[in-house]
C-alpha cells in the first residue's frame, strides 16, 4: 500500500513540471536566451529544446523537429526512462532492474551522439544548417 502512495506523486511530478514550465515559457516568450550561445556564439545540443517542447506540447511535431531534432528523438526515451525508474524505485519491481540498467556501451553511444550533434549543428554548411533552430 505504501508503494502506491508514492506512485501518485511520481505520476503527478511530470504533469506539475510541464504546467510550471508552460507558465514560465509564456511569461518569457521568445526572450529566453541560451547562456552557452550567449557566451560562445555556438549552438549547444539543447538550443531550441525549450521551443521544441513547446511545440510538442501543442502536437506540432514537424515544427518541434525544426527547433531541436535531438530533443524530439530523445523525448520518448526520456519518458520510458522515467516510467522504468518509477517501476523499479517506487513500486519496487526489482525484476525489472536488469532491463532498466543501461550498459556502458549505451552510455558511451549517447555521449558520442550528443557530441556529434553539437559539432554538426555548428558547421555553417547547408545540410548542417538545418540542425540550427530558426531565429
Amino acid at each position: 500500500m505504501k508503494k502506491y502512495i508514492l506512485l501518485i506523486p511520481a505520476i503527478l511530478l511530470p504533469v506539475v513540471v510541464i504546467v510550471v514550465y508552460y507558465a514560465i515559457y509564456n511569461m518569457a516568450g521568445d526572450n529566453a536566451v541560451c547562456t552557452f550561445k550567449g557566451a560562445t556564439g555556438l549552438e549547444c545540443p539543447g538550443c531550441g529544446g525549450q521551443r521544441a517542447l513547446h511545440f510538442l506540447l501543442h502536437g506540432d511535431i514537424p515544427e518541434a523537429l525544426r527547433y531541436n531534432v535531438f530533443f524530439v528523438v530523445a523525448a520518448p526515451f526520456l519518458a520510458y526512462f522515467y516510467y522504468m525508474a518509477v517501476k523499479v524505485y517506487i513500486l519496487g519491481q526489482k525484476k525489472r532492474l536488469k532491463s532498466f540498467v543501461f550498459s556502458p556501451r549505451f552510455g558511451y553511444t549517447l555521449l558520442i551522439a550528443v557530441i556529434l550533434f553539437f559539432i554538426l549543428r555548428n558547421i555553417p554548411v547547408r545540410p548542417f544548417t538545418c540542425l540550427v533552430p530558426p531565429q
